[in-house]
């Protein structure tokens, strides 16, 4: 059995939606975290239908792995 491999950095895995400010409130932070997680998982789940799988996290980096061929 033989595997292909992604590197893929965390950053990648949420759009740049042009959201840079600093959240000035509680309540906006807290939206600003789940608009971003929400973000990072339909990227995750993307890969997934993609066949990847993530396998380790290093540093600032997702490792993805799925079978070759």
């Amino acid at each position: 059995m033989s595997w292909e491999y992604k590197v893929v950095s965390i950053e990648s895995l949420i759009p740049d939606e042009g959201d840079h400010d600093i959240a000035v409130s509680k309540r906006a932070a807290q939206d600003r975290k789940e608009k971003l997680s929400n973000s990072m998982e339909d990227s995750l789940n993307n890969l997934g239908k993609e066949g990847w799988e993530l396998v380790s996290v290093f540093s600032e980096f997702g490792i993805f792995k799925k079978m070759a061929g």
